[in-house]
């Protein structure tokens, strides 16, 4: 199973639940897996392609290309149109 956990008000607004847990029978990418699954992420298909979404696959940022198996984690957190956040903050110590 893949668990998809999404952050920020603006994702949460368009998305029935904030966390899905899906099982694949095979690896795909993250982008195949949105738009395989439009029950669960229907609402963010506008923020994809506006290229608004930061996307991290077990706790690294990566981009829609990256292949998802069974057992990993994504997250997704709004990234505006300005480049703020709207669900986390990321920095640097």
């Amino acid at each position: 199973m893949v668990k998809i956990v999404i952050f920020g008000l603006a994702l949460r607004d368009v998305v029935e639940d904030p966390e899905v847990e899906i099982t694949l029978e095979k690896a795909t990418t993250l982008r195949q897996l949105l738009e395989d699954y439009p029950d669960h992420f229907q609402g963010l298909m506008p923020f994809l392609q506006s290229n608004e979404l930061m996307l991290t696959l077990n706790q690294k940022i990566s981009t829609l290309e990256s292949f998802v198996k069974n057992g990993d984690i994504v997250k997704i957190t709004h990234q505006g149109s300005d480049h703020s956040t709207d669900g986390a903050r990321w920095h640097n110590p």
